[in-house]
């Protein structure tokens, strides 16, 4: 059964999605040039059928690898965060806004004083 994938606001037609404890994969359908940089920076998948019906959501995941097989197809596998990855992607998006007032108490916006 053919299934569709929304990755970064792009719909991909997959076959043998599977989902496991902390991962989701699935085959995509129809090549694609670099199909590693469509799902490297995606944050969320959303898994539903042909006729736009969504099924399945995965809000937090991350890409974790690519397999092409002898057949030339393309299998995804986005790996799905724990509490405390999630945790952690948090104060990481946190800590990173902090440094940015920080920089901009101290310097300005990035520019020094002259």
């Amino acid at each position: 059964m053919n299934e569709i994938i929304t990755a970064n606001d792009v719909e991909y037609t997959a076959k043998n999605v599977t989902t496991e404890i902390d991962t989701i994969s699935f085959t995509l359908l129809e090549p694609m040039d670099d199909p590693e940089a469509a799902f490297r920076e995606t944050k969320s998948l959303t898994v539903g059928d042909t006729e736009g019906t969504a099924y399945g959501q995965y809000p937090e995941v991350k890409y974790e690898s690519l397999t092409i097989a002898a057949d030339g197809s393309v299998t995804i596998t986005m790996h799905i965060l724990t509490k405390t990855e999630k945790a952690i992607r948090e104060l990481q998006v946190s800590q990173a806004e902090q440094d940015e007032v920080i920089a901009e108490m101290l310097y300005g916006g990035g520019r020094h004083n002259e």
